[in-house]
This record gives C-alpha cells, sequence and structure tokens, in this order.
C-alpha cells in the first residue's frame, strides 16, 4: 500500500484539503459516510461497484456506507474537497452529486473531456497534479458562488465545533429562522445539517480511532459526544449496516482513508 500526498496550492487551499496518489494491491476498505467528496482519476483499470466498472474519473461523495468491488489494481489520484466546497467548480446542484458517481464529461461537457485528454497524454503524476490544479483554478473561477449567506463559514463551523455549536444558533447567525435554515442547507449540501452534523461526529470518532490504531473505541466515542456505547453502536450501525467491532479489525486499521492534516 503506497499513498503519496501533495498540498494544494494557497488559491485553492480554501476548498481542497490535498491530492494524494493511491497504489495498492488489495480492495480498499468499506467506504463508511463522509461529508466531503473526492475527484478521482483513474490510473489504471477503473474501480467498479455493483459489478459495473465506473469511468476514469468521477466523484465520489458517499453520504451512505459504499463498498467497491474486489480488485488486485488499485492506482488513482485523487483530489480531497473540503466539506461543501465542490460547489464552488460546478454548476450542478450538490443534490445531483451525493451517493453519485459524475464524470468529469458530466460535470464540464467538452471541456472536460478536452482536459482527460491532456490529464491521459502525461505519464508524469507531478504534471498530471499541475494539470488537475489548473483546471480547477479556472472552473473556480467561472463558478465561485459569492452570496449573501456565507455558507462556507457555517459549514465549517457546524464541521469543527459539531458537539458545541447548535444549529438554531448557526441558522441565528445567518439571520434565517430554523426551518429556513435547515430548507436551504438540505438545498446547498444535499442532507439535513442535523444529519451533517451527525456523520461529522462519526467520521471523527472513527478517525482518531483508527489513527491511534485502537480497536477499543468506548472512551474515543464518549469523548465525541456520545451518550453510552449504546448510542454509539446504534448511531454507527444505522449508517453502517454493521457493529463497530466488525469494523474495528486489523484490516482496516492499516486500510482506510483517514490522514493527518498535512503540514
Amino acid at each position: 500500500m503506497n499513498r503519496i500526498h501533495f498540498k494544494p496550492s494557497k488559491y485553492l487551499s480554501n476548498y481542497i484539503d490535498r491530492y494524494f496518489v493511491c497504489t495498492q494491491t488489495k480492495s480498499l476498505p468499506l467506504i463508511l459516510p463522509g461529508t466531503g467528496l473526492e475527484l478521482l482519476f483513474h490510473l489504471d483499470k477503473p474501480l467498479a461497484i455493483n459489478n459495473k466498472t465506473l469511468s476514469s474519473a468521477h466523484t465520489i461523495c458517499p453520504r451512505e456506507r459504499l463498498l467497491f468491488n474486489k480488485t488486485n489494481t488499485v492506482n488513482y489520484i485523487s483530489v480531497r474537497f473540503h466539506s461543501g466546497s465542490f460547489r464552488h467548480f460546478t454548476n450542478i446542484p450538490h443534490k445531483y452529486v451525493i451517493n453519485n458517481f459524475l464524470t468529469v464529461e458530466d460535470i464540464w461537457q467538452k471541456e472536460g473531456v478536452e482536459f482527460l485528454n491532456e490529464i491521459f497524454d502525461t505519464n508524469s503524476i507531478l504534471q498530471k497534479i499541475q494539470l488537475i490544479e489548473s483546471f480547477l483554478l479556472r472552473q473556480l473561477n467561472k463558478h465561485q458562488l459569492i452570496k449573501s449567506i456565507n455558507w462556507d463559514a457555517s459549514i465549517k463551523t457546524l464541521y469543527k465545533n459539531f458537539n458545541k455549536v447548535t444549529l438554531h444558533q448557526l441558522a441565528n447567525d445567518c439571520n434565517l429562522s430554523f426551518r429556513q435554515y435547515e430548507r436551504v442547507f438540505k438545498q446547498n449540501f444535499g442532507i439535513t445539517p442535523k444529519k451533517f452534523q451527525q456523520i461529522t461526529r462519526l467520521q471523527k470518532t472513527v478517525k482518531e480511532i483508527l489513527l491511534q490504531k485502537k480497536t477499543h473505541y468506548l472512551y474515543t466515542a464518549l469523548d465525541n459526544g456520545y451518550f453510552d456505547q449504546s448510542h454509539f453502536i446504534k448511531e454507527f450501525k444505522n449508517f453502517t449496516g454493521i457493529k463497530p467491532t466488525d469494523y474495528f479489525i486489523i484490516d482496516n486499521l492499516e486500510n482506510h482513508f483517514y490522514y493527518k492534516p498535512l503540514d
């Protein structure tokens, strides 16, 4: 298993967490529901799901559990976007992006096809990433959303302080009623703020457990706001379909997609 990480430029760092190259000869693990989005460029045979092979470049934006078909060849470049940031690069409503695998052509039509031809015409990973960065900068300049409500700040606050901030407080900060806040949040991000809050808590808990390579999860779950073990088990099963004890196994402690921040 090999993962190489690259920082985005200062112009994109508010929107993109990192680029990384994933190369391994074992299947990808179960992907848990998340709050972000990744754009994958396959350097070898594309991944498949439900026995359907995906395109050479596509989004992955799971708000439900996701399991790719088993394979012995995994080789791709990923662009990992911050929560809610992808909407600044396209005019496609986010509700059509979540739980879907939109192709680069779906998203950017002819311009996307020409971009892919450039990507796959070079063998250099660094040149591919430079091309991706240049393309995304162009799209940001075209599609960047500037609205009276600062949704970037709202979703960042919810992501960073999911256990401390209340949804009513966020609604008030946006000068909206709670019902308005719920409705417009879902329009922008495809899920309710409550579900976003729950997924964020789950992701933070799982990330800490996996990065610390622990199979005992109770104290980490309690630190992240779960009332007790039963609360964590119930919510984990609701989002993943399995028990925490079936997920926190040695294989997943080594094969996962949670990372520390880049310096």
